[in-house]
């Protein structure tokens, strides 16, 4: 198997009982989320469960995190004798730092480009961890592992993702983008006058659009939504995803 996983993990410890950020090895790992492409799956390992992590992330073609190399795996390496840092790997935090200049935080990354934010923050995982709530911990987890995986699908299919700056929406351009972004595929298929299905992100919620495509200008998508009937105007940085479901009939073109 060659797999491509998202990865976040969970400690047992903060900063302040081992000393500072320096001692990320002693933190302790309570829980470690992953998301499998190949499995399509979701899955929380406890330390019980790490050799079957291990045989998970050793398959794996790519291991996906944010802030991953940094953190993750300095918490991680202690529960085994291969190198972390060996592993095929796309930190977002690096990649976003490479074309920025500086650090931004996964929140505020996934608020502005996908309206949805984390759950919680770090000491409420530690929270759940010490008072035994492995339910909740599973939830916070796996939802950070759901955004980081959402955050790195915008960029692959988009070529970029947004933050704010000085309260101006402005792009940061990523390496890990597909050969045909969203932008291409749209114009694609007015050209071939086709049907479209968009996932449009809309008060942080997917919503699925079946599309006829009249025109586009700038960043926004003129076109027939069957959902509502009507002319309406997409924003193409909020399309998540985009595929053809077909030719339009003909009179659905003469409306054109």
């Amino acid at each position: 198997m060659s797999d491509k996983l998202v990865l976040d993990l969970e400690t047992k410890k903060s900063f302040d009982e081992v000393g500072g950020q320096h001692n990320s090895h002693l933190l302790e790992v309570s829980l470690v989320g992953v998301y499998s492409y190949d499995r399509d799956k979701y899955r929380a390992f406890r330390e019980n469960e790490f050799k079957e992590l291990e045989t998970w992330l050793k398959e794996a073609s790519l291991v996906i995190g944010f802030n991953i190399k940094s953190f993750d795996y300095a918490v991680l390496q202690p529960y085994y004798r291969f190198k972390l840092n060996k592993l095929p790997t796309l930190d977002i935090l690096e990649e976003v730092y490479y074309s920025l200049g500086r650090r931004l935080k996964l929140d505020s990354l996934a608020q502005i480009t996908l309206e949805e934010g984390k759950s919680g923050s770090g000491l409420d995982a530690l929270a759940y961890y010490k008072s035994g709530n492995w339910q909740a911990l599973e939830k916070y987890c796996l939802d950070d592992v759901r955004i980081t995986k959402d955050v790195y699908e915008y960029g692959q299919q988009h070529g970029k993702l947004w933050y704010e700056n000085n309260g101006k929406l402005e792009d940061i351009k990523i390496r890990w983008g597909q050969a045909e972004t969203i932008e291409q595929k749209l114009k694609k298929a007015l050209a071939a006058g086709e049907k479209t299905e968009i996932t449009y992100i809309k008060d942080g919620q997917r919503q699925p659009r079946e599309i006829d495509i009249r025109f586009i200008k700038g960043n926004k998508v003129h076109a027939f939504c069957h959902l509502k009937k009507e002319l309406r105007i997409f924003d193409i940085a909020k399309i998540f995803n985009v595929k053809s479901v077909g030719q339009m009939s003909n009179w659905q073109k003469k409306l054109f």
